[in-house]
């Protein structure tokens, strides 16, 4: 370490000393916010015109005007989707028709992410033929005839396959995973796979690009991809070939644009680690110093978690990577040479283990989908982390519904912000819960950024997937579904142990927020859906 922070060539170093002069403001310059000011623009343009100079025509615009919002109202009431989309479109169509439908189209058509989904459908056939076989599949779910329904959802609409012998275990923080995680880094012998929203440069990434180096100088192929909008201080094409330098083929999803890229609102957001097709990591953390708890961050502590999968269900979290990785690349990879023929099996494990994803192209809500199906199929009680909740009416009423029907429900959400527009917006539903019988524990210690669902001691979720409307609908995500697995008992009792740095939310609480927060929640509550 020493010997490279002397080294004026080395640009992780350089980019530690001062990240300010490294793109950071790249991440204000996003096409659609830049593409929402124009076309507003442009609006109050032509008022100003008609009102000013065009006066006698003035009529002719304002029945073009109301003509426009008509038609758009019926084409919304007629077209598929959720009803909260249709209502944030609704305002600003009616108070500015030529805006709103004009960014409507741009946003809703996407045609860059059209093009990625044809290319991501293609990819998902050309690995698919890895996969187990429609017999093996069929023995392994007579053997949980109880999660039969879920497990064919997930190969039918995701094709994401059951695996059974799978040995899971639980990282309940950062610490705890990142020795474990720079150990098997540096044991790989054949390839390294990593995808990530957020990659920072600091010290938990120096020591990591380090391993990888060295990695790279012993013959294994190491890969990392990482989000142009989530990783703004690496996602610079001259961060990348500085990687390539040092041995690590590194890739950028989705490079921010300028202008009409309309598909920028489409980010990775999936956490995934393969080493050698033998050990497979998922979960919440990203690779910046809080989420391992390392020097001085912004919360006093930062709450976790991930897991590690060992065996055939590693399959799964290589496709999805390979899927990611080759979806902007005209070639394609050697999938054999990644996806094994054969998986180490753990007998005495005795679960089913589905890693499965969501993006943002297709036409499934399988991120939703998979904590409705755990809400809806709950028995005693269902245990959830999330650090932000900003939800449709779908899941809010089979949260709700789940309460109602004897079900206890609990939910552990942060008591500070990260992001006060999204705090806000999720005190409101904080508040329905908690009048609905639902209990709410807000995590004091510092900031819990976790996504678990874990039900009636089998069943549990560990991954990339927030209670929000970006993670179920707009971002690429992952997660593992996990039923009978020993660490199903793991994820339960760390829940049970976080509420000791808990408090409970009472129904008063809310009138004891700050107005600020109160009045931002209440008028962005409307356009969730898009935020």
């Amino acid at each position: 370490m020493g010997r490279r922070n002397s080294d004026k060539k080395d640009l992780n170093y350089q980019i530690f000393a001062d990240k300010r002069k490294f793109g950071i403001i790249k991440k204000i310059l996003v096409s659609r916010l830049i593409i929402t000011f124009l076309l507003l623009f442009i609006q109050i343009l032509l008022w100003l015109l008609f009102a000013l100079r065009l006066e006698p025509y003035m009529k002719y615009f304002l029945g073009g005007n109301v003509g426009l919002a008509a038609m758009f109202m019926t084409y919304l009431s007629n077209c598929k989707g959720k009803n909260e989309f249709k209502l944030t479109w609704l305002l600003p169509a009616v108070i500015f028709p030529v805006f709103g439908v004009t960014a409507y189209i741009l946003y809703h058509a996407n045609w860059g992410g059209k093009k990625l989904n044809r290319k991501l459908s293609s990819l998902k056939k050309a690995t698919d033929r890895f996969m187990p076989p429609a017999e093996i599949t069929d023995s392994i779910l007579s053997e949980f005839p109880e999660v039969k329904d879920i497990a064919t959802y997930l190969i039918t609409q995701g094709h994401f396959y059951p695996h059974k012998e799978n040995k899971v275990t639980y990282f309940p923080t950062g610490e705890a995973l990142y020795p474990e995680l720079c150990r098997q880094l540096d044991e790989a012998k054949e390839f390294i796979f990593m995808e990530f929203f957020i990659v920072d440069i600091d010290e938990s990434w120096l020591k990591i690009v380090s391993i990888l180096e060295r990695k790279a100088a012993e013959g294994v192929e190491v890969r990392v991809l990482y989000d142009a909008f989530g990783s703004v201080v690496p996602s610079t094409k001259s961060y990348v070939e500085y990687l390539k330098t040092l041995g690590i083929n590194a890739q950028i999803f989705l490079p921010l644009r300028p202008i009409f890229s309309t598909q920028q609102n489409n980010r990775d957001h999936r956490k995934i680690i393969v080493i050698d097709g033998k050990t497979g990591f998922t979960g919440g953390l990203n690779l910046k110093n809080e989420y391992f708890n390392i020097g001085k961050n912004k919360f006093a502590y930062w709450k976790d978690n991930f897991i590690e999968i060992k065996g055939s269900a590693i399959k799964n979290l290589t496709t999805m990577f390979l899927q990611t990785w080759n979806i902007s690349k005209k070639t394609e990879d050697d999938y054999e040479k990644y996806i094994k023929c054969s998986y180490e099996k753990f007998p005495e494990e005795k679960g089913l283990v589905i890693p499965y994803g969501d993006d943002a192209f297709n036409e499934e809500d399988i991120a939703e989908d998979v904590y409705l199906y755990i809400l809806g199929t709950a028995k005693k009680y269902i245990y959830i982390t999330s650090p932000y909740v900003v939800i449709d009416n779908q899941m809010l009423e089979a949260l709700i519904f789940a309460a109602h029907r004897g079900v206890d429900v609990r939910l552990i959400v942060p008591v500070r912000p990260d992001h006060i527009i999204t705090f806000s917006i999720g005190k409101t539903y904080l508040k329905t819960l908690v009048e609905s019988g639902i209990h709410v524990y807000l995590y004091e210690k510092g900031f819990i950024h976790a996504k678990t669902f874990v039900s009636d001691d089998r069943t549990a979720t560990v991954g990339s997937i927030n209670l929000d409307y970006r993670s179920f609908f707009h971002h690429f995500e992952c997660g593992a579904f996990i039923h009978d697995c020993d660490a199903v008992k793991d994820i339960k009792d760390d829940f049970i142990s976080t509420l000791n740095d808990c408090t409970e939310m009472k129904p008063e609480d809310y009138k004891k927020l700050p107005l600020r927060i109160r009045f931002f929640g209440r008028i962005f509550r409307l356009f969730a859906p898009l935020m």
